[in-house]
């Protein structure tokens, strides 16, 4: 690191990752196309059937199957057609908005509908009357009208005028069998006198209500960021659920900041010839999924192998989510200096180290390479999330002001140990003055010692059926064995977002025991594998699930790397990627606060407004 600006705010990521997914986890978690399609016709029956039957024991002398033929044409017809029309009205290629989650956002409000319409049926067939199932079929009607309009207008490209004709699809019909059917038979519910009248209130209130929700929804958007909030939403339900980030990267990039972030590598050669590349990622691998740079660390890591033909051995840099990028199309930008360090990178036939430093809550190892250092610093056991950027550069010019003779300092963010308390270590933290004091004392400490000629080993390992939703990426697992005169160092990168407390413990014995004189294991902090999940296996920390098989992997591949030394020499180069787009402060900070801002509005204003007009209709649906 060699230059210096940033600032930034305390944060619990992984908790604001949550809150963001939060809306869509709870509300879209559907059964599948069959089981919601079955859900739909036990519906119909339920309904049709179950009134069909109180009806039968009210009009002993009305024939049964007329009954039922009626009351099944009466909810099936509006029911399956209504919505029906509705998909095809609101369907586009690539929506989120599918035929299943259009069945799904019917299915919420059916649900309603059946309720109400029992229980007006019950009291009608408990006093003999003829009078509730109408009313309460109308409540419950409209109930079930705002429930699947909000989702339908909440996730559909077109205009709220379109949405809303589309969502009044089933409602009209179900009016329009009713004025039929009743002119056949006497056995049809029966509304209330001048029901069109309060059928348009009711109906227009909960319209009017929905489209408030969503601009009360939109404000928090509109202040901070200047952009539509249920756009906003509907771009992130397009990769949340429907894989594609497009649309939310285009949104987000609206309001990128423009950020020159370090690229720092180290290469590895044996007789001149490139063998292996380190990169220090200071772009930082979220926000989640797929969308921004949640993918980089696997995205570079793929770029040399295929480029150069050598292993990549990926780290986490000090950053935190305000690196994020806005857009893949900045992934360019930075393979683009990698490629350049690796061909002008020097390199040396000896090193100082790898160090190791345990002083406080912070842990250092040091790398000393010609006149620059790496360090690779861990909290474990205690928990840390990111280290800010800014702290990183505080860090490096501190350990160029107690040791001159030390020009270029590569800052590495270990990222293996994760818990519900752990924060982000910013500016100005009390944690931040004694991170840069550690690793300065550290560095200071062992810059003197003598330099050693070195062989290395990589090896690269897939686990065998562990994924994304098991909290491994793409990029699997690298072991880089670093063995001196005086000692064999195991450094193990896993394509993974951090670790489950006393895991990295147990791996470092594993390799220990396996002949290692140290370890240290590292995550890249990739964030593919958050939010993939509707369950809290969607933030899988390394560890969490598959620990035996995972280590068992390390260890295999730990044994391949001791098998595969080679002298080498190795370099540390320094550059920088230019006019990155990032998410910045206020692209994450004000954007996370935001969702939760307008999901609590959500539910303050949806439960006063919508409660209001069910009370409207119900009042209204016993004046007339």
């Amino acid at each position: 690191m060699r230059v210096t600006d940033c600032g930034g705010k305390k944060m619990a990521e992984k908790a604001k990752v949550k809150e963001t997914v939060g809306l869509y986890s709870k509300i879209w978690q559907l059964p599948s196309f069959k089981g919601i399609a079955g859900l739909l016709i036990v519906s119909v029956l339920v309904l049709a059937l179950g009134l069909g039957t109180l009806k039968a024991l009210s009009y002993p002398t009305t024939e049964l199957s007329e009954i039922y033929l009626i009351y099944l044409a009466l909810f099936a017809i509006p029911i399956f057609l209504g919505t029906a029309m509705l998909y095809l009205l609101v369907r586009k290629e690539g929506s989120p908005l599918d035929l299943r989650r259009t069945l799904g956002a019917v299915l919420f409000g059916i649900f309603a509908w059946v309720a109400f319409g029992i229980i007006g049926g019950l009291i009608d067939f408990v006093f003999n009357l003829q009078f509730y199932e109408g009313r309460f079929l109308l409540i419950g009607l409209g109930v079930a009208y705002a429930l699947f309009s909000f989702l339908v207008i909440g996730m559909s490209d077109y205009h709220p005028v379109r949405n809303i004709i589309a969502a009044l699809f089933l409602p009209l019909l179900w009016f329009g069998m009713m004025i039929f059917l009743s002119g056949y038979s006497g056995i049809v519910p029966v509304l209330p006198q001048n029901w069109v009248i309060l059928v348009s209130i009711i109906f227009g209130a909960y319209t009017v209500a929905v489209n408030y929700i969503y601009t009360a929804v939109s404000r928090p958007f509109e202040r901070d960021l200047g952009i539509n909030g249920p756009e906003l939403l509907r771009a992130f339900g397009y990769d949340y659920l429907a894989n594609n980030p497009e649309p939310f990267e285009q949104l987000i990039t609206t309001i990128a900041k423009k950020e020159d972030i370090p690229i720092e590598i180290a290469v590895f050669k044996s007789e001149e010839k490139l063998i292996a590349v380190a990169v220090a990622l200071y772009v930082h691998p979220g926000p989640f999924r797929d969308i921004g740079s949640s993918s980089i660390p696997s995205y570079v890591k793929d770029h040399i192998e295929e480029k150069y033909n050598v292993p990549a051995f990926i780290m986490h840099g000090t950053c935190t989510h305000h690196q994020n990028l806005t857009t893949k199309d900045d992934f360019d930008k930075v393979v683009r200096e990698i490629d350049r360090l690796i061909e002008e990178t020097p390199s040396f036939k000896t090193i100082g180290g790898p160090f190791f430093s345990n002083s406080g809550k912070f842990k250092v190892w040091s790398i000393f390479v010609g006149n620059d250092v790496l360090n690779i610093t861990t909290s474990a056991p205690e928990f840390t999330d990111d280290i800010a950027l800014q702290v990183g550069r505080d860090t490096a010019d501190m350990i160029r002001s107690r040791v001159p003779d030390i020009d270029g300092v590569v800052m590495i963010d270990a990222h293996n140990c994760i818990g519900n308390d752990a924060e982000s270590i910013m500016p100005g933290d009390d944690e931040a003055s004694e991170y840069v004091g550690t690793v300065s004392s550290a560095v200071f400490a062992q810059s003197e010692f003598p330099r050693e000629r070195f062989q290395i080993g990589l090896a690269q390992v897939g686990v065998e059926g562990v994924g994304q939703k098991e909290g491994i990426g793409p990029g699997g697992i690298t072991v880089l064995a670093i063995k001196t005169e005086s000692r064999l160092i195991a450094l193990v990168s896993i394509d993974g977002n951090n670790m489950q407390p006393g895991y990295r413990e147990e791996i470092i014995k594993a390799l220990i025991d396996q002949g290692y004189t140290a370890a240290e294991v590292l995550t890249t902090d990739t964030h593919v594998v958050n939010a993939i999940s509707l369950s809290s296996k969607g933030y899988p920390p390394v560890g969490k699930y598959e620990p035996l098989k995972i280590k068992e992997t390390i260890v295999i591949a730990g044994e391949q790397a001791m098998k595969q030394m080679v002298p080498a020499s190795m370099g540390l180069g320094f550059g920088e990627a230019n006019g990155l787009r990032t998410f910045g402060e206020k692209g994450f900070d004000t954007l996370t606060k935001d969702i939760v801002e307008a999901a609590k509005i959500a539910k303050r204003t949806g439960l006063g407004v919508t409660g209001s007009v069910f009370l409207l209709s119900f009042l209204l649906s016993f004046m007339f």
